[in-house]
């Protein structure tokens, strides 16, 4: 077919036409069609329901002599924060255990970098006169929403078999305006493509001209291996600490698709020089 940019006004036009006679036709069908993504089906939500019935008396509710039906930790439970720790193979004081949604903690992080700063920027976002997020495509809508939503210039980045295309993504990040880059490194959504070592290796040794940034590393299938063989996959805050660029890297979790959508955890990690 024809790109539309190639087409005459009449082709346009008439493309429209059936364009919309076709839509026409599959309204007058009644169906209806549930497009939501991720929702886990009733038989894998059976699987867990066994989790209604694990908590059944005040002392079930004490993590150590921390009550967590009330007010208490910031950073989250400590036996939640150094699980993580454990899944993510990083330590728990690199971590923190928020509400279910990761996708909420990554808007979070953006809108500090707008109102704040990161650990090395220079001066917070919103000053800046333009601010450009790299988006590897076919990606995750929600991701480039939120780029999107802070007025942000996406730049698309070709994906790969092996992940973003490196060579792509080493040119783009020598301008200082390109802040950062979205990622997920395990399964990537649509076509669940695992990052390379290769690819890997040349994430945690960028070298970037903005000195804030920020690898958005969204890690949201580290363990969501129900059925087959698990996967094994790096630590990147170990690898880029190697390569003295762990303050470059946000790491992201959540385990919401493997229990009840909205009632499991999610956490990020991140270097400790960016917690301090």
């Amino acid at each position: 077919m024809k790109p539309y940019a190639s087409m005459t006004k009449d082709e346009q036009t008439a493309e429209l036409k059936a364009l919309r006679e076709q839509y026409a036709e599959i309204k007058a069908k009644g169906v209806s069609l549930n497009m939501a993504r991720g929702k886990p089906s009733s038989a894998q939500l059976d699987i867990v329901s066994d989790m209604l019935t694990v908590l059944s008396t005040a002392e079930d509710c004490y993590d150590g002599k921390l009550d967590v039906r009330n007010y208490g930790e910031l950073l989250g439970i400590p036996s939640a924060r150094a699980l993580f720790a454990d899944i993510l193979d990083t330590v728990p004081e690199k971590v923190i255990v928020g509400g279910s949604a990761s996708l909420q903690l990554m808007f979070d992080l953006i809108s500090k970098a707008y109102t704040h700063g990161l650990l090395h920027s220079p001066a917070p976002w919103a000053k800046l006169d333009k601010v450009k997020f790299l988006c590897p495509a076919p990606g995750y809508d929600r991701h480039f929403t939120v780029s999107s939503t802070f007025g942000m210039e996406l730049i698309t980045v070709p994906m790969t078999e092996f992940g973003p295309d490196m060579d792509f993504v080493e040119n783009a990040v020598k301008e200082p305006d390109v802040k950062g880059i979205w990622c997920v490194p395990k399964y990537s959504n649509p076509d669940g493509i695992i990052y390379s070592p290769e690819t890997i290796d040349r994430f945690v040794h960028l070298k970037p001209a903005a000195p804030d940034f920020t690898v958005m590393w969204d890690n949201a299938y580290c363990i969501h291996e129900v059925i087959g063989d698990y996967v094994p996959f790096p630590d990147i805050l170990s690898l880029a600490a190697a390569a003295g660029t762990e303050d470059m890297f946000y790491e992201f979790a959540s385990t919401s698709k493997v229990t009840y959508p909205g009632a499991g955890p999610a956490w990020p990690t991140w270097s400790t020089s960016r917690r301090s």
